[in-house]
């Protein structure tokens, strides 16, 4: 791991999981293939876990993925998939350099993966350090779709509109899927598709390999003599010639791009106030662009044909893309602004949303490792031992969850509170109540086999009883001691 001109290997993952939130879901089936550069498959991994105490799953969630097996108690725990999760990536990446593929992974799995490990005390960036990178193929086929239109079958409904759902691409290119929305089936949809990039759109897949890290990216904002976006929104294909503007020196990730269909030389004149206005997400002179994310941009001069994707003449785009190189001024005016007008988002109120509130003292990494390493009984009384709240208290819903009996009078009421707001209380996470009365309407109508996964879904109306048995009887021979 972390070789320096080390071989890369990539690593195709995804997740099932109990509900769309990526920070009240929980992870509950784990695909991975690893293969070689030449996208030979080496080895696999299928794992799944049942589900944690105070997680309610969605009904909808289980009818699309079918994974009932989390809803019973001889799978193995998420901490223990986690845990195996973390050990077998490393290994397969010991020697190489690891790039993390996933499918609209940016938004969801990624950040999925990045939350559980910190539930479980695991460090969170495994998928962006020690030498690894990260490509989400949602931005690759968006690239393929607008650019590449004739190496791939694209899945197209009414005449002009193109899906980005995985499960199209398939198969529209004849991908034989044995079980479609399982994690493992998944992984193989990608590389499949990966395989057809590689081998028809070459110049898409070098670049999504590419900007799979942050200087990759950097780099290809950079090229001459300027670059394209392919974007699908809402199935419809828009392309966008571009080149480098600025980089927020306050946030190295946010960069700024100027959008080449207007006419660099208005942006001189403008006040700082109008040109700030005149950056923004998309339909404005300028566009922030996050270059630790997977982008649907490729360098002009690698897109065929390029003319029929321009709206103006290729020289003119040329001339205004070299004006914008050249004028260090307004560079500098527009990376000032990003880094003046940043967003401030209001404190997390919940533990699960402090993911990215700051790093682990080194204190803390030590005594995670120390907790990794102890028994289950003897875990209880390190506790106290880390300096940041947030691990005490995750350290304590581990030991709870996995050795209730072990754990002081206090603690368990702590957990206990926890566990019943989670089942019981308004939040933002998903109802008891509400998601029981939503299982048991759609199972009046229910056949077949929907009838018989609503069915198991619906024992977590045992749920409640089960925790508050455990939780008392566990509580009452306190008493007696």
């Amino acid at each position: 791991m972390s070789q320096l001109n080390a071989d890369s290997c990539y690593i195709f993952t995804d997740t099932e999981t109990t509900g769309l939130d990526i920070n009240f879901s929980q992870i509950i089936q784990i695909g991975s293939i690893l293969t070689d550069e030449s996208l030979h498959q080496e080895d696999s991994q299928d794992i799944g876990c049942q589900l944690l105490p105070w997680i309610v799953p969605s009904p909808e969630a289980y009818l699309v993925h079918k994974k009932v097996e989390s809803l019973r108690d001889d799978a193995m725990s998420h901490y223990e998939m986690m845990k195996l999760l973390r050990s077998t990536w490393l290994e397969w990446s010991k020697s190489r350099n690891a790039v993390y593929i996933t499918y609209n992974g940016h938004r969801f799995d990624e950040e999925l993966f990045r939350r559980q490990f910190f539930w479980n005390l695991l460090p969170l960036y495994i998928t962006n350090t020690l030498g690894a990178s990260r490509l989400d193929m949602l931005s690759t086929l968006q690239l393929v779709a607008n650019f590449f239109p004739d190496s791939l079958k694209l899945p197209i409904f009414d005449e002009s509109d193109v899906s980005m759902k995985l499960t199209d691409w398939s198969d529209a290119n004849s991908i034989e899927i044995e079980n479609a929305h399982d994690a493992l089936a998944d992984c193989v949809q990608m590389l499949e598709l990966a395989k057809l990039i590689q081998e028809n759109a070459k110049a898409v897949w070098q670049a999504s390999i590419k900007g799979s890290s942050k200087i990759g990216n950097l780099e290809i904002l950079q090229t001459e003599p300027f670059e394209m976006i392919g974007e699908v929104v809402r199935r419809k294909k828009f392309t966008y010639p571009v080149t480098f503007c600025g980089q927020n020196p306050k946030m190295s990730n946010e960069v700024a791009v100027a959008d080449l269909y207007f006419d660099p030389d208005q942006l001189d004149d403008l006040t700082d106030t109008e040109l700030l206005e005149q950056i923004g997400n998309s339909g404005t002179a300028i566009r922030k662009v996050r270059i630790n994310k997977s982008l649907p941009v490729m360098p002009s001069d690698q897109i065929p044909n390029i003319d029929r994707f321009l709206d103006i003449p290729h020289e003119q785009l040329i001339e205004r893309a070299q004006k914008i190189k050249e004028n260090i001024k307004l560079q500098t005016r527009v990376s000032e602004l990003l880094a003046s007008n940043q967003i401030n988002y209001p404190p997390p109120k919940h533990l699960e949303q402090t993911v990215y509130s700051g790093f682990p003292s080194d204190a803390d990494n030590l005594w995670m490792e120390r907790f990794h390493t102890l028994p289950w009984d003897e875990r209880s009384k390190i506790l106290d031992g880390f300096e940041d709240s947030r691990y005490k208290e995750l350290a304590e819903r581990l030991v709870c969850t996995n050795n209730l009996d072990s754990v002081s009078g206090d603690t368990l009421d702590r957990y206990r509170n926890f566990v019943n707001q989670r089942l019981y209380d308004k939040g933002p996470w998903p109802s008891l109540e509400k998601t029981l009365d939503k299982t048991r309407s759609m199972l009046i109508d229910a056949t077949g086999e929907k009838k018989e996964i609503l069915q198991e879904a619906k024992q977590i109306v045992d749920l409640e009883e089960l925790i508050t048995s455990i939780l008392l009887v566990s509580d009452l021979s306190r008493q007696k001691e």
